[in-house]
């Protein structure tokens, strides 16, 4: 964890959460009849949470050799 930037893993989450939901209505409205009822049901919430913490941690986790010095 040597590494591992906090405060760029929470505003990375706190990104990329929003921008999941609306690629998915966006996704939905042009190739699917959108049903919001089916876009923020738990199961899908979760996976676009879970996405949303995979990419924040290799996001934070990702450093630069010019940060290191």
């Amino acid at each position: 964890m040597k590494n591992f930037n906090w405060k760029k893993f929470i505003t990375a989450t706190l990104v990329l959460l929003p921008i999941l939901l609306v690629v998915d209505v966006l996704y939905d409205k042009i190739f699917k009849s959108l049903d919001l009822s089916e876009t923020f049901a738990l199961k899908n919430i979760f996976f676009k949470v879970a996405a949303a913490l995979v990419g924040a941690y290799f996001f934070a986790s990702y450093s630069n050799d010019k940060e290191e010095n």
